[in-house]
């Protein structure tokens, strides 16, 4: 009995502690109290330091005692934590810890929360802010964090992570490596302009452009670019002026990613080709009632883009896109109409040699139809398909 507890103890990779906190409604009013651990909780958190491979660890809409801290953080190969809407005790001395990634999720008390980021600040590679609020009784000060590479952050709408604008400029300058950075949501920035040498990978909303939160300065080193496009966007207005201020302030970049509506998906490409260095374009397409919905029901006059095919054709590069991604993901009807209308579309604006949106230099292209997840379960199939270019131009369909 103690060799088959100790072999499941030594198969636990991950760890969920209370129940999920979703950080995309405001938080404030979704939930109350927080639960104190039950017995069961109680003696799976003092099994977690014997847990040899345990790497994750969730902790959701739970009060944390000083013990119950200490025994998570004493995890021996623990790599990422997790906190979401945990109210944590005051602590200041802590057991030696191999965090590498912080994710805090409706994290409020800045009191609380400040001690464990000053000591794993030092170590952290990954930290994600999702619909945060924090309220310092004092100024807000943060520590420096030497190693942090990727940083994420969610803001919801009436929750400022920080009082004031600046901060998260603030944070971006103490973190010196950063190469990957995630904004998303609600935007009540100040102008970034950190990490100009070392910022590789860029993922915003459009409108953070509009509002000249990224784009006052340059990013040298910045390859890929993943931008967010709603329909209300001032790129959708004039994409063509939105294309040109892209190729303007970030003209090193060899990798562009748009989550666009499907309407939208020739000034998309347009947009891609008219950059100096683009090879590879991704089209994340949401259709919640897939693409034929879309097509028939959603395109109001209001939505549409018109841009003449001369107007388009005139700012594409001819040669600099080679791949070309097509996702699609849609929560409603079947998945077979939508992959067959994606391949239309491909055949008709994308492959043709002399007009085609594609361009000459593309080689490659793959298109995938699929449902969202629900946790861990798919719910049908990916449909996917890919083409490649062979030597006498034409293309070929891979299985």
């Amino acid at each position: 009995m103690v060799t088959r507890t100790s072999t499941i103890l030594d198969s636990v990779v991950e760890v969920n502690i209370g129940r999920t906190v979703n950080t995309y409604k405001d938080l404030r009013n979704s939930y109350k109290v927080p639960s104190l651990l039950t017995p069961t909780l109680f003696t799976l958190v003092n099994a977690i330091p014997h847990m040899r491979q345990l790497h994750t660890i969730h902790v959701n809409n739970i009060i944390l005692s000083k013990m119950y801290l200490h025994t998570i953080l004493s995890s021996p190969h623990l790599i990422h934590l997790i906190l979401g809407a945990v109210q944590m005790p005051k602590i200041s001395t802590f057991p030696p810890a191999k965090i590498r990634k912080l994710t805090l999720k409706a994290m409020s008390s800045w009191e609380t929360v400040q001690p464990l980021i000053s000591q794993l600040a030092t170590s952290l590679e990954y930290l994600s802010l999702q619909g945060c609020e924090f309220r310092p009784l004092s100024q807000l000060q943060l520590p420096s964090f030497p190693c942090l590479q990727e940083l994420h952050h969610y803001q919801v709408y009436n929750r400022r992570t920080f009082p004031d604008d600046g901060q998260l400029n603030e944070l971006l300058r103490l973190g010196s490596q950063l190469t990957h950075l995630f904004v998303t949501g609600h935007t009540y920035y100040d102008p970034v302009t950190a990490c100009q040498n070392s910022l590789q990978h860029l993922s915003i909303n459009d409108r953070m452009l509009s509002e000249h939160i990224f784009g006052t300065v340059p990013f040298p080193r910045l390859i890929h670019l993943c931008l967010r496009i709603s329909r209300f966007s001032d790129a959708m207005k004039n994409p063509l002026q939105r294309s040109l201020f892209i190729r303007d302030h970030f003209p090193r970049i060899t990798s562009l990613h748009l989550h666009i509506p499907w309407f939208f998906r020739k000034c998309a490409v347009a947009m891609a080709r008219s950059q100096h260095n683009v090879q590879t374009l991704t089209l994340a397409i949401e259709a919640k009632g897939g693409i034929e919905y879309e097509e028939n029901v959603k395109m109001l006059p209001f939505y549409q883009v018109e841009i003449p095919n001369d107007e388009l054709h005139q700012t594409m590069s001819p040669t600099a896109l080679q791949t070309f991604k097509l996702e699609v993901t849609q929560d409603h009807c079947g998945l077979e109409r939508s992959a067959a209308r994606c391949t239309q579309w491909v055949y008709d604006d994308i492959i043709p040699p002399v007009m085609g949106l594609g361009g000459l230099g593309l080689t490659s292209i793959d298109m995938s139809v699929s449902k969202p997840k629900i946790g861990s379960i798919v719910r049908e199939p990916v449909l996917s398909r890919r083409w490649v270019k062979v030597a006498d131009g034409s293309w070929l369909i891979v299985e």
